[in-house]
């Protein structure tokens, strides 16, 4: 029987420990492996290219099948991440894949994205999750969970608030849980019962959303003053579990970036979706629209501000050269069209209220535009509405 730990927590202490002052504690003990496995290390990753983004494809592994052998035993990836690494703006992006995503798997056919590791390693994986989401994979990282509550305890516990009451047992699987909702200090067996509940009303999207949230919670106690001491010992267990194909010289360059990490720069994403029964097998079935654009948010969104900029003068030609003025001005223009009429006199910054900040950006570079908070479906960006006062600027 299957006994994952659902957790992605020991795969993102790899990148925690980057964002931490105990990076070179990592950099030491990973470096001893590589220089142990240098000849035996392949990959089928993509090549980095200097100055772009650094995705590196993060595998939690599930405990196999309990009783049997481990050179026989087909580990499923039972968490599957992406963390792109944008060195020239300091940022970090993660991105949860569900591991029940209906994907095909070469030869395989159709089946879960999680099985992937099963059925061919780390080299499949990465291979699968390139043609999934359309991006390069410059690295992996393999990590065995069973070391997971032993980190927990070594950092003292961890502070969580449960959200609600979490009951549930599995004597067969060895799976007791029982918690009360609360801000709470979770010792390593609560933690991992935790990780591993799965009642909630969204099924595996409530998962991962308590994945993140008990991820951004030991950020927090990694990169307390207080853990440096703890770190150590922590990395030994980490170490023990971990498989990558990252070279030591590339460790030094994560190092150089992490220490101009903030905390503030890590943002977390999930592949947007909804589960589904198809022949009997239930499955994560993406959206595609929205998987589109969160995939552009995370991996080619460069920090620049995002505009629509829409003809309302009804002069050809006058939108296309407000949008050269943003372009130059470092604005990323992502549509131009027409506005709903041509009778706008002034031209108008219209925006929501989510995007007032940026609005007045594009503000600076338009003095003369009006500005106009709506709240409208169909505006999720700041649009510039170019008026007749535009037309012979």
């Amino acid at each position: 029987m299957k006994r994952p730990l659902k957790i992605a927590v020991a795969i993102l202490l790899f990148i925690v420990f980057s964002l931490g002052s105990g990076f070179y504690y990592t950099v030491r003990t990973m470096n001893m492996a590589a220089e142990q496995n240098e000849d035996s290390v392949i990959s089928n990753t993509d090549e980095f290219v200097k100055g772009g983004r650094r995705n590196i494809l993060l595998l939690g592994m599930d405990a196999g099948t309990i009783g049997a052998k481990e050179e026989n035993n087909r580990h499923r990836s039972d968490t599957i991440i992406v963390v792109s690494l944008d060195t020239q703006n300091k940022t970090v992006k993660v991105l949860s894949i569900p591991r029940d995503t209906r994907v095909k798997l070469g030869k395989y056919g159709i089946q879960k994205i999680n099985a992937a590791t099963a059925l061919g390693g780390a080299d499949l994986a990465v291979k699968t999750v390139k043609d999934f989401l359309g991006v390069p994979i410059h690295n992996y990282v393999v990590v065995k969970l069973s070391s997971f509550k032993n980190i927990v305890d070594a950092l003292g516990g961890v502070e969580v608030d449960v959200k609600e009451r979490m009951k549930y047992s599995d004597p067969a699987g060895g799976l007791y849980i029982d918690l009360y909702p609360g801000l709470q200090t979770l010792d390593g067996d609560k933690a991992e019962q935790f990780i591993r509940y799965r009642g909630y009303a969204d099924a595996d999207l409530g998962r991962i959303k308590a994945q993140q949230q008990f991820m951004e919670a030991l950020i927090d106690k990694i990169l307390k003053p207080s853990t440096l001491l703890k770190l150590p010992k922590i990395i030994d267990i980490v170490q023990e579990n971990v498989e990558t194909d990252i070279q030591p010289m590339e460790m030094m360059s994560l190092a150089n970036f992490a220490r101009q990490m903030k905390r503030e720069n890590i943002k977390m994403y999930t592949v947007p979706g909804e589960g589904k029964n198809i022949s009997g097998i239930s499955y994560f079935i993406p959206y595609q629209n929205e998987l589109d654009k969160v995939i552009d948010e995370v991996f080619y969104d460069d920090g620049s501000v995002k505009v629509t900029v829409l003809n309302g003068s009804g002069t050809s030609g006058v939108a296309s050269k407000i949008a050269s003025r943003l372009e130059s001005q470092g604005f990323k223009v992502v549509s131009i069209g027409n506005a709903d009429s041509f009778d706008y006199g002034t031209t108008t910054i219209v925006y929501p209220q989510d995007k007032k900040d940026e609005a007045e950006k594009v503000a600076k570079v338009l003095p003369k535009a009006l500005l106009e908070e709506k709240s409208d479906s169909n505006i999720s960006l700041p649009t510039v509405i170019v008026g007749k006062d535009m037309i012979d600027e």
